[in-house]
């Protein structure tokens, strides 16, 4: 197994039974060569499914019936801009916890026939990899990513969210991984449209306090400070404290009337934990 595949699965670990299950657009093409039970034939079953001595047994034609599985079309969309160079409230740099993201829904689609793509990028466009399945595909997948990421224009992930309700027409499952996006008019109207013909899940990789910053920290794609020296003040902490818990509420309820399943996190250590949470929720709702 590759080295960013490996790191995520140092975060995820193994087990990636039930992750993913259900779903709108579930697609029951294929099915496992676990057994299930037997059940009288009827016209239409396959006859390599009939089990013989079973048969014999018991006067009448018996067939074997298998579990099926359920399988989609996965789509990453990843944002690549330069708000991902920024660090977590962890401590880590946010293109790092949004590999370590990737990678996870990588490793779940591995366990699955689940064919996987991504697009990514920043305000000045998207970039597309074609879906497809293996851990190959998506080690190279993960690369692609692990090189652009921050490294060009400032982010936007409505572009690629835009780009990908322009772009694929045909019903998927698409998990977003980006920073906190602000959650305007934009925002609403990409979602608008992306839900209504795919399923979406978004896996949000958490903002560092500028509260908690000795300088107040500033914003890297603008390189402006956020708070300076008014980092010192305590009313302006807490005007900053309530404006900030104004933004996350609205950003909760913008996703809860499109019924997008989403997690944040904070730091690598909180990714099995969050995007379990995350599938189980769109699970149940599927």
């Amino acid at each position: 197994m590759g080295k960013h595949l490996n790191r995520a699965r140092a975060y995820f670990g193994t087990d990636t039974r039930g992750m993913l299950e259900g779903g709108r657009h579930a697609l029951l093409h294929t099915r496992t060569m676990e057994f299930d039970e037997l059940r009288p034939y009827v016209p239409g079953d396959d006859v390599r499914d009939i089990d013989w001595k079973a048969s014999a047994r018991s006067a009448s034609v018996l067939i074997k019936r298998f579990v099926s599985e359920k399988h989609h079309k996965v789509l990453l969309v990843a944002d690549a801009g330069r708000n991902m160079v920024a660090l977590t409230p962890d401590g880590e740099r946010k293109c790092e916890v949004a590999l370590h993201i990737l990678g996870t829904i990588g490793l779940i689609t591995l366990g699955r026939a689940d064919e996987i793509g991504m697009v990514y990028g920043d305000a000045r466009g998207s970039l597309r990899v074609r879906q497809s399945r293996g851990e190959n595909h998506i080690e190279s997948m993960l690369t692609n990513y692990q090189s652009h990421a921050g490294q060009h224009g400032p982010s936007d992930i409505v572009a690629q969210l835009a780009y990908v309700a322009t772009h694929y027409r045909h019903s998927m499952l698409i998990i977003v991984v980006s920073d906190e996006p602000e959650p305007d008019e934009r925002l609403d109207d990409a979602l608008k449209r992306l839900t209504g013909r795919h399923d979406v899940l978004w896996a949000m990789v958490a903002d560092m306090p500028a509260a908690g910053a000795k300088d107040g920290g500033y914003d890297v794609a603008t390189g402006k400070p956020v708070l300076g020296p008014a980092a010192m003040d305590p009313r302006v902490i807490a005007a900053y404290e309530r404006a900030e818990e104004r933004r996350r509420n609205r950003l909760g309820e913008l996703m809860a009337s499109h019924a997008v399943p989403h997690t944040v996190i904070a730091g690598s250590g909180q990714i099995r934990r969050a995007v379990s949470d995350m599938t189980r929720v769109w699970s149940r709702a599927g």
